[in-house]
Order: C-alpha cells, then sequence, then structure tokens
C-alpha cells in the first residue's frame, strides 16, 4: 500500500544545518583550580563558611554538600520524610560508604560507566556552552530556506478529504472512486459538517483524525495537482473532486498568509531547532571552537573540564547535581554487584533463606498455579493438559505447535498464573467457582492445567518476597562489613547546625 505523502521537508535537519559555515567569534577558556571530575574523586575546597560535616574514609562532606542532598530528599515522599538531621545523616553515611567501596573497586574507570557520566555532565553543563549567535545565525539559515522556496507565494493551510484510486486501477473501480468523491462532495455542498466527513471517510489516516486538516503547506510542498487546486481557493473555498496519483481530493482551504518576517517567526523557529538538538549541536560547535582556539593546547574533555570549574564556582546546586549524578551512579553499580544481583541468582541461598523463614511467607487465601485453556473442542482438553504437564517448565507453546496448532490455532493457553481469587476472571470461574464466563468466540470452553495451593510450595511461589528480604539481609551484613572496614567521622558541632546557621 502506497504512504499518502504531501508534504516535502522545507525544514533543514540540525546535522544538516551545522554544514552552513557561520562566523563565530572564538574565546579562549584558561584552565581555573578547584572542583574537577579527576577519574577517581571529586576535590572541594573548605571553609569556616562551610564547614566539614562528616569524614568518611578520609573523605570530608561539607555542610552545604550535606544540605542539599537532606534539603532534596526530604521533598521526596517517604525518602526521609519525619526523618531527622542525624538520622539522615546514618543513612547519608552509609550512602557514602558505597561510594568509597566502589571507588576501592575501581568502578569509576569502567568505560560504560565514564561515558555515561560525561554525558549526563554534558547535559548539564549544555546551558553554558550554548552559542546563541550560531543558533541565530541557523534560524536565519532556515528562514531564509522557506522564504526561497515560498517564492513571494502564500503560505496554505487546507484540510482535505481522499478518496483512494488504486494504482491501474481498472475502470470499474475508478469509477466508482470518483463517484465517491462526488457524493462526499454533494454532502458537503448541503452543509455537512467537513472536519465529521473527514474522520468517518477520508482514506489519508494521519489528516483524517484532525478533520482533514494539514500542515503548513508552500509551492513544490505536494503533488502538482493538487498544489495548483489549492492555490487557486480562498479561505473558507472548497474545491471540486481534483484527481492526482493517489486518488481524489476535495480540498477546503482554511487559511493562507504570506511568511511573516524573521523577526515575528525568530522565536517559533528557535523552538522548532531546539526540539531538533540545536542546543547540543550549538555546543559541540562552541567546544570545536575552542578546541581550535587553543592551538591543540585544549582536548574537548579539558575544554569541558575548564568550563565546569568555572560555571560551578558559585553554584552549588550544579556542582552537587553533578556529583550526585557521578555518586549516585557508583553506588548502584557496586551495590548491584555486591549485593542485588549475588542475592538474585543464588537460588540455594534463597532456598535455604525460604525454609528458614517459612512463617514469614504464608498466604491468608489459596491461590491457583497453573495455566488457563482456551478450547474449541472438549475433546482436546486432556491432550492439552497432557503436553503441559510433560513440559510445563520447558517449550510447552513448540510443542502445542508441533502438534494441535499444527495447521491452525485450537486451542489458546496462556501462563503460567499464580493467582488467588479475583485476580483472573478464569481462573475464577474454572477454579474458584465464581462468576460465569465463557472464552472468545473462537475458544469458547474454558479449561485449567494446575493445582490450588493452600500455601507456597517452594520459595519459587513466593520469589519476588524472598529475594527482596535476603537483599535486605545481604545488605546489612555488606554495610556492617563497610563500617568496620572505613573510617568514619561525625563533628557533632557542625550536624547540630544544619539548616540552622
Amino acid at each position: 500500500m502506497r504512504k499518502f505523502q504531501f508534504r516535502k521537508q522545507l525544514l533543514l535537519t540540525a546535522s544538516a544545518l551545522l554544514l552552513a559555515v557561520v562566523g563565530v567569534q572564538a574565546v579562549t577558556i584558561e584552565p581555573v583550580p578547584g572542583f574537577s571530575y579527576i577519574g577517581k574523586t571529586y576535590t572541594f575546597s573548605t571553609s569556616d563558611d562551610d564547614p566539614v560535616v562528616l569524614t568518611i574514609n578520609g573523605v570530608p562532606v561539607t555542610r552545604s554538600e550535606f544540605e542539599y542532598a537532606y534539603n532534596k530528599n526530604r521533598d521526596i515522599e517517604g525518602a526521609v520524610e519525619q526523618k531527622s538531621v542525624r538520622e539522615f545523616a546514618e543513612m547519608y553515611i552509609d550512602y557514602r560508604l558505597k561510594v568509597a567501596a566502589a571507588l576501592d573497586a575501581r568502578l569509576d574507570t569502567v568505560a560504560a560507566f565514564r561515558q555515561e557520566f560525561r554525558a549526563n555532565r554534558d547535559m548539564q553543563l549544555t546551558p553554558f556552552l550554548v552559542d546563541t549567535v550560531f543558533i541565530d545565525s541557523i534560524a536565519r539559515l532556515q528562514y531564509k530556506q522557506i522564504e526561497t522556496a515560498l517564492a513571494g507565494q502564500d503560505m496554505l493551510r487546507v484540510a482535505h478529504i481522499l478518496v483512494p484510486v488504486p494504482q491501474n486501477a481498472p475502470a470499474d473501480v475508478a469509477e466508482a472512486a470518483k463517484q465517491k468523491a462526488d457524493s462526499l462532495h454533494a454532502v458537503l455542498k448541503a452543509g455537512a459538517d467537513f472536519a465529521e466527513i473527514a474522520k468517518r471517510h477520508s482514506s489519508d489516516p494521519g489528516s483524517a483524525r484532525q478533520g482533514g486538516l494539514l500542515p503548513w503547506i508552500g509551492p513544490n510542498s505536494t503533488v502538482k495537482e493538487f498544489e495548483t487546486t489549492a492555490y487557486a481557493l480562498q479561505k473558507g473555498e472548497m474545491s471540486q473532486p481534483v484527481l492526482t496519483q493517489f486518488g481524489y481530493h476535495i480540498i477546503l482551504m482554511k487559511e493562507r498568509k504570506a511568511l511573516e518576517s524573521f523577526e515575528t517567526l525568530r522565536s517559533q523557529l528557535i523552538q522548532a531547532l531546539k526540539r531538533q538538538g540545536i542546543e547540543e549541536a550549538s555546543m559541540e560547535h562552541r567546544i570545536n571552537q575552542l578546541v581550535a582556539a587553543s592551538n591543540g593546547s585544549l582536548t574537548r574533555e579539558q575544554v569541558i573540564e575548564n568550563v565546569m570549574r568555572e560555571e560551578v564556582d558559585g553554584r552549588p546546586e550544579l556542582k552537587y547535581l553533578i556529583k550526585e549524578y557521578h555518586d549516585g551512579s557508583l553506588a548502584f553499580e557496586v551495590t548491584k554487584l555486591k549485593v542485588l544481583d549475588p542475592a538474585a541468582k543464588d537460588a540455594d541461598a534463597l532456598a535455604a533463606y525460604y525454609k528458614k523463614n517459612k512463617k514469614n511467607y504464608q498466604w491468608d487465601e489459596p491461590r491457583f498455579k497453573g495455566f488457563v485453556i482456551l478450547l474449541k473442542d472438549p475433546s482436546q482438553k486432556k491432550a492439552v493438559q497432557k503436553i503441559l504437564k510433560k513440559h510445563a517448565d520447558g517449550d510447552w507453546r513448540a510443542e502445542l505447535k508441533k502438534t494441535i496448532n499444527r495447521d491452525s490455532t485450537q486451542v489458546f493457553v496462556t501462563g503460567p498464573y499464580l493467582a488467588k481469587q479475583g485476580e483472573n476472571r478464569y481462573i475464577d470461574y474454572a477454579v474458584f467457582g465464581k462468576g460465569d464466563v465463557k472464552g472468545p468466540a473462537r475458544f469458547p470452553i474454558v479449561e485449567t492445567y494446575g493445582k490450588l495451593l493452600k500455601k507456597p510450595s517452594s520459595y519459587l511461589d513466593v520469589k519476588s518476597l524472598v529475594i527482596s528480604d535476603y537483599q535486605d539481609v545481604m545488605m546489612k551484613a555488606w554495610l556492617e562489613e563497610l563500617r568496620a572496614k572505613y573510617k568514619v567521622e561525625i563533628h557533632e558541632d557542625v550536624l547540630a547546625t544544619v539548616n540552622n546557621h
């Protein structure tokens, strides 16, 4: 089936726009000492105005950094609600201990982590590297292209209804399409609402949903017959059915206007460019300029580092935001490595933990564990159940396809389920005897294969709960190890001044 395409792209993509040569003055950034990402940790200067509240493994945490974390998390529902500064300090120490463990494990040197961190850092720094002169020049270039394409003619906003005519359609098919188009046109002439007729009868789905409305068009932006007819209409006028390579169109002129000045459209053009990623493109353009202006003494990474040093001075929220992403990612990765993944994958440990704590995983009502079977023919029930019994833990779908559903779908099986009453209407009907339900028209007979359990048969029946609890146990033990391994100092006098100085 052919796609109906009226518009040609009048706007250049962001990448194509970058090919334009624009003159922007280069600015050299000199290295500035201070905050920097150096591959292992961040360094911060401290002062009497920003004393150290915690020291963890020799790394100081200033009061401003601690306040940033405390105040930010205090607003997250359920995070540190109703927790005192002292209570939060214990949570924060655990977090910083994870970061220390990650740094010792050199997770910050992993290429994937460094790449992800730099991408996030660059995103935070984009506003400080945006070159407004560059963006404005691209917007002007875009405007000039539109102006050239219009060649002094109006821009048009039209709605249309399409009655398709297939390529090489027989005469009777083409004639039927013409009669339908003429009939719709007559209905519209009699006063029917154009948008409603378009929604119900137009075969251009994209515009039909909008009542037939198309985006703004100009010269050479659609097929010639459509364009010629549209340009002959005035606002509010409707065309006779016009034939193009796609079929018959009924066109309604909604609005037409001359191209406004660049100053009028500048804001719209720049917003459209931002949606295409022009700010990121502008950032790369500016970075390349700075690298070139340094005569080879600076790399791209060094340029960004220098910009970061300049911009975080006096902007603690930016400094801590970048650091938070860096340290938070490390804390997650080391936790995943040391606790989350090992706990989730150790089947023997999970089984042993469940056996020891069975009383914590009892159900207050039974569950059905098994499959739902929808059938055409009740005589197929036993054959399906036999397959599920033999292949329940294997590829029962392939076995059904090879046997019963070989030529066409004769039975429909879903599962496995572990469901209590009220969670599945078919199970409610077939197992719990509740409701009066039938399968869909093709498979009206509802059966099941499985068993009703009053309590879990193994940890697998409550696996997610067991994993979560076992992870908590491992987490507690790991944090105790970290507290024994790394020195933690709490400067109580400074802690007492948090949010109170």
